[in-house]
């Protein structure tokens, strides 16, 4: 009998461990879980993506992740630990892996590091955004869930390590899983509606007579009106100087002055060309110590007085400034609440690991600083300049500038315009310069802001000129040079090496992992395909 009774108990042990039982717990919730209490009768085992509910993730740790990373490397101190490693996430759809992500060092509150208090976790949500565990969500969509989860429930498993990067990457045994039903609820979608939109009168643009593929014109304005791809405000295209295409979603129209994001640092690089042009500049290789007293500043240095304009307008100054890092001192959330954009800029410490000109950091801080010193070395400043040189000869009459704390327009950002405007900038520099038969930018310029000046990191592939990208598209297996502008959101104007096209998205996924993705995708499997007859 007590033969038996062992037995039994270690059959069931055996089970128990086969089906995955781990010290900490991890459960669904559709709603903001309370941290502590015990919430489990409340947890759900279902979910359907594009209802008006939340979704969380309740983490309830048996140790806190400091804990779990002293035993993947038990001779480093808390603080070493805590810099080198994070939770690591696996996604999993009906058994399947799809996609991996280990978070970033910086990701998660200090203090929900050190104890075993439950985390809250936050995945979709009508009312948060910018957090690390929604844009971890978003990144899993984009690259994966948004194609796999459908109308159909599928079994969705996400499975919780803890990892440390110490030379190579190291992993912890599954320290927890939960498992949901997901499905996707499809929207209504009135096919009559999909059709490519009509055109209007008075543009400003003759229209064009070139063919455009209706078919995947209409299988992408499903895709957007099923939110597929999401937050899309505007497409604007040019083929030859002519419209071709102009659509708007989501409330927006032609007259819509959008706030495009860091698009308008592109603009900041077209002002300094024509105030070199005019005089007002002497070349982009004048260095700070021409413009600026910067012993007068925090933290001077010679390496400060010898940053360039062109290392300002290609993101390769060496200061201490990585809007990518939410560490760096120098990222722009540490601007925006100061008086003075301009002195805190110069305040900066330089980056003693880093050269001016020779590596690349996204920066608006610098970009900024450009347009403080056009706006003094142009009588009259910047503002009025813009308007005469560049903004009037395009036709353009409405825009909005956003401003420092002293007024002045913003060289990092958020000069809002409508679409069809966007397109006239973009055709400018497809044009070398020209618009309409009248050279407003020297045509060196444009070649000198579209040149490969800054090799970009490994996550970002492509190369950075004078505040401009550009990449490869692929098409057919063909490949199409695309230069770029780009902002926040998913705001875009590709101008294209090969192709008499210019191509506007105007986009308001602002702080979305996916903004950037989904609109590359746009261009690449519908819209230069539509274009190509491919």
């Amino acid at each position: 009998m007590i033969r038996k009774l062992y037995a039994t108990v270690f059959l069931f042990t055996l089970i128990f461990l086969a089906l995955g039982s781990y010290a900490q717990k991890l459960d669904f919730y559709d709603f903001r879980p309370k941290r502590e209490g015990g919430q489990a009768s409340l947890a759900i085992s279902s979910y359907n993506i594009g209802s008006d509910k939340d979704l969380y993730l309740l983490l309830s740790p048996e140790n806190s992740l400091q804990a779990e990373l002293a035993k993947l490397a038990p001779t480093l101190t808390a603080e070493e630990l805590l810099a080198i490693g994070n939770y690591s996430f696996d996604f999993y759809v009906d058994g399947k892996q799809v996609y991996s992500e280990n978070l970033g060092p910086g990701a998660i509150l200090p203090q929900d590091k050190v104890t075993n208090r439950p985390l809250d976790i936050v995945l979709i949500s009508s009312s948060r955004s910018g957090l690390w565990s929604i844009n971890l969500w978003d990144r899993f969509m984009a690259k994966a869930g948004m194609s796999i989860l459908s109308a159909e429930p599928k079994v969705l498993e996400i499975r919780l390590k803890v990892y440390v990067e110490q030379n190579a990457i190291k992993h912890s045994s599954t320290l927890a899983e939960a498992k949901i039903n997901m499905k996707r609820v499809p929207r209504i979608v009135d096919p009559l509606k999909m059709i490519p939109q009509p055109i209007a009168a008075g543009s400003g643009f003759k229209l064009s007579k070139a063919k455009l593929n209706k078919e995947l014109i209409i299988a992408l304005n499903t895709k957007i009106a099923e939110q597929t791809y999401r937050m899309i405000n505007g497409i604007v295209v040019l083929k030859k100087g002519e419209l071709l295409l102009e659509q708007y979603y989501n409330g927006e129209n032609r007259e819509t002055l959008h706030d495009p994001r860091s698009v308008s640092k592109s603009m900041t690089a077209t002002l300094t060309g024509m105030a070199i042009r005019d005089g007002y500049i002497d070349s982009e290789n004048q260095m700070l110590k021409e413009f600026y007293k910067l012993q007068d500043y925090a933290n001077y240095s010679s390496k400060k007085d010898s940053v360039r304009l062109v290392d300002l307008l290609s993101m390769s100054a060496a200061f201490e400034g990585n809007d990518d890092v939410e560490s760096s001192v120098g990222n722009e959330e540490n601007m925006y609440p100061t008086a003075d954009y301009t002195k805190f800029t110069l305040d900066l410490p330089m980056d003693p690991a880093r050269q001016n000109g020779k590596s690349w950091s996204y920066f608006t801080a610098g970009t900024n600083l450009v347009m403080d010193i056009l706006d003094k070395q142009i009588p009259n400043g910047v503002e009025g300049f813009a308007k005469s040189r560049l903004f009037e000869p395009l036709g353009i009459s409405k825009f909005e500038w956003a401003r420092t704390p002293q007024g002045k327009p913003f060289g990092g950002g958020g000069l809002r315009l409508r679409a069809l405007d966007l397109a006239k900038y973009g055709q400018l520099y497809l044009n070398g310069g020209l618009y309409e038969g009248k050279r407003l930018l020297e045509k060196l310029w444009v070649k000198k802001s579209f040149s490969p000046l800054q090799v970009l990191p490994a996550d970002r592939p492509g190369f950075y000129g004078l505040l401009f990208w550009n990449k490869d598209f692929i098409v057919a297996g063909k490949p199409y040079q695309v230069y770029y502008s780009s902002g926040n959101g998913g705001n875009k104007i590709y101008m294209f090496n090969d192709l008499p096209i210019v191509i506007v998205i105007t986009a308001s996924a602002y702080g979305k992992a996916f903004a950037h993705s989904q609109a590359d995708e746009i261009v690449e499997k519908y819209l230069l395909p539509a274009i190509l007859g491919e």
